[in-house]
């Protein structure tokens, strides 16, 4: 059964994407749930303000999301945090603490949108990356001291 997708569908496509799926599929969870609608000549007419739509949207996006990514390369952040003598941390820093250093510093960024192996356990300057949106990923320096 060919739909025409009016919400972006992760496994599927974008709005305004024509595709084949199982009628079951359609019927049961598409239509239902208002992600798509039965493709016909009249919907097919919708489907290209429906992708220009998304397209303007999408572009607007990754604009803001460059800007974004442009502020985060010139940020630094800087933590203060009880250390051993050989630098170790006695915790550590983690996407949570990072997460609110940049929201301190006006950043609307998520817990979830950094990008952390590991918790920082040492004493010293970091990169951490971060996921702005989609494929745009940046890294700022986290600089650690030891607490005096």
């Amino acid at each position: 059964m060919k739909v025409l997708l009016i919400k972006t569908v992760d496994s599927l496509g974008t709005a305004g994407d024509v595709v084949t799926v199982a009628a079951g599929y359609a019927r049961n969870y598409l239509l239902p749930k208002k992600l798509a609608v039965i493709a016909t000549p009249g919907s097919m007419k919708m489907a290209a303000s429906l992708k220009a739509a998304a397209e303007a949207k999408a572009l607007e996006e990754n604009k803001a999301a460059e800007t974004l990514a442009a502020k985060l390369r010139e940020t630094e952040l800087s933590f203060s945090a009880t250390a051993d003598e050989n630098g170790q941390l006695y915790g550590g820093i983690g996407e949570r603490e990072i997460a609110a250093a940049l929201v301190e510093k006006n950043f609307e960024i998520d817990r979830n949108q950094i990008i952390l192996p590991a918790h920082i356990k040492n004493v010293g300057e970091h990169e951490v990356e971060i996921k702005v949106h989609g494929e745009i990923h940046e890294k700022i320096k986290v600089r650690v001291e030891a607490q005096s």
